[in-house]
């Protein structure tokens, strides 16, 4: 867990609070479920004993077919090989077995079109996006990052993604918004933003974005299915530019120490500097 916060802290340029020498920030694997994921916990169903029923229903009424079925498989086999003595008995055996099945069949497709209408009210736009906390929560005055491994199982499971994938760009990404709102800059100040959630999800997105570029296709992949689910923005391919790149931390290390001004009023500050320097 060190190496990998050292990783974040060179990334982005910024450092964890210390005390003593020793950084402070708290790392944190729960188990519990908060409230903002329960609707993911019970997955794509919107009413999953509605649905469970209805597969037993259409087991069931496969299983009735099945019974008239195999009972009377022997008996054509014997008139297959030797036809019957009396054509009349042949005759009603088969009309009984026909109303039998017709009677049967269409008990069998009615439970099989009510399964398929609850299976087609059932996906994941009904359950995406969900609140970013249902996978984890930043607490910044005591530097903390507490992420919910059930949730993300949960969701690795539904996408059908590595979990161990999913839960390192979770946590990749969470420790980059507690370094961003209560790290320390290089020269040793502290500084504290919140309350612009928007600017805080889209520039955390951003370097863990370029920082799990360098790392795997996997993680890549798993981050912005993630991303998505929660609503956030799709990282800025922009940002792997160097020019870029520098541009957005020289705004991100200025809107850290200006609490009283946007990001977009930092931006264009810092736009104009860098006119200004290339006119000299």
């Amino acid at each position: 867990m060190s190496s990998l916060r050292l990783e974040v802290e060179q990334a982005m340029g910024l450092k964890f609070p210390e005390r003593n020498g020793e950084s402070i920030v708290r790392f944190e694997e729960s188990m519990e479920i908060p409230r903002a994921a329960e609707m993911l916990m019970r997955g794509l169903y919107r009413d999953p004993e509605r649905v469970r029923q209805g597969f037993k229903l259409l087991h069931q009424e496969t299983g009735s077919l099945l019974d008239i079925l195999m009972p009377r498989r022997s008996r054509l086999r014997e008139w297959a090989d030797s036809l019957p003595d009396r054509p009349r008995d042949a005759e009603a055996f088969l009309k009984q077995t026909t109303d039998q099945l017709l009677i049967r069949e269409q008990r069998l497709v009615e439970a099989e079109r009510d399964l398929v209408d609850q299976l087609k009210e059932c996906g994941l736009e009904d359950v995406f996006p969900i609140p970013l906390s249902a996978f984890g929560t930043c607490t910044y005055r005591d530097p903390n990052v507490k992420i919910f491994l059930k949730p993300i199982g949960r969701f690795a499971e539904i996408l059908q993604m590595n979990p161990e994938s999913l839960r390192l760009v979770v946590r990749v990404h969470f420790l980059f918004s507690l370094l961003l709102i209560a790290g320390a800059d290089l020269d040793g100040q502290v500084y504290s933003r919140g309350g612009e959630d928007e600017v805080i999800h889209w520039l955390t997105s951003e370097y863990t974005f370029r920082y799990l570029k360098s790392q795997s296709t996997e993680l890549i992949q798993c981050y912005q299915e993630w991303v998505k689910a929660w609503g956030g923005k799709p990282p800025n391919q922009n940002l792997i530019n160097e020019q870029t790149c520098e541009k957005t931390r020289a705004t991100m290390v200025f809107w850290r120490r200006q609490l009283n001004i946007s990001w977009e009023e930092c931006w264009q500050i810092i736009n104009q500097v860098e006119r200004y320097q290339a006119l000299i």
